[in-house]
């Protein structure tokens, strides 16, 4: 079973700037059973989480893939980190072949420092990088692994320390595909994270505010506090 995502309108994005991106995604939070791959998760994140967006909200198979990868890593560590070192192998020759630069997401839809740090250190001249739920992201960056800390509902404040140290943070806006996302959130700058998920070519500029608009359920969530209000 391979276990990169490397076709997807996330990484096609990136092709354009220069890069092939591979994904990994497993099954959320706590959804395949045997495994909570998100610790941080809140109740919002859960109910508006980007499972549920893309064709992952459309075909049934698609889930059922990224619950098998998640039962494969929660029994068979070992052979999973095997096949993910032969996947990212790979995606470098086919980047080589196409004069793309490789990176790799280790967490596209889950939140482990452990998994996406050994293979980091273990492929020094690829670039990784993540979202992150877990505060303190600047303990767990590297050369080659980039963090972007992801806002919810109940860590404004972890949110915020990590903005005053020069790191970036990412928020979901109830904002159309196709319109303007807000200037600024608590006086930082937003900028449209929507245009590549590249968020490595982001930390030449620091403190800012990655803006994603409202994507699957996440539209309609108007209550939780997950999504940010524009203009609030």
């Amino acid at each position: 079973m391979r276990l990169l995502t490397v076709e997807n309108a996330k990484t096609v994005k990136g092709e354009k700037l220069g890069y092939l991106t591979g994904i990994l995604y497993l099954a959320p939070s706590d959804e395949s059973g045997v495994l909570n791959v998100c610790p941080m998760a809140t109740e919002g994140c859960k109910r508006d989480c980007l499972y549920t967006a893309g064709r992952a909200g459309i075909f049934p198979a698609i889930i059922a893939a990224r619950i098998r990868k998640t039962v494969w890593l929660a029994r068979d560590r070992q052979g999973f980190m095997r096949q993910l070192r032969k996947d990212i192998k790979s995606l470098v020759s086919s980047a080589k072949r196409q004069r793309l630069i490789p990176a790799v997401r280790v967490n596209g839809t889950s939140d482990l420092p452990w998994l996406a740090k050994a293979m980091a250190a273990e492929f020094p001249r690829v670039q990784f990088y993540d979202y992150t739920k877990i505060p303190r992201p600047w303990a767990r960056t590297s050369s080659n692994y980039h963090l972007t800390f992801s806002l919810a509902e109940n860590n404004a404040t972890h949110a915020i320390e990590v903005l005053q140290r020069g790191m970036n943070i990412a928020a979901v806006f109830n904002v159309k595909r196709g319109h303007v996302l807000p200037d600024s959130w608590q006086g930082f700058p937003v900028v449209d994270g929507d245009v590549s998920d590249l968020r490595f070519l982001d930390a030449h500029r620091m403190g800012l505010v990655i803006g994603l608009r409202a994507k699957g359920r996440a539209r309609k969530d108007s209550t939780s506090g997950f999504v940010q209000i524009a203009g609030i």
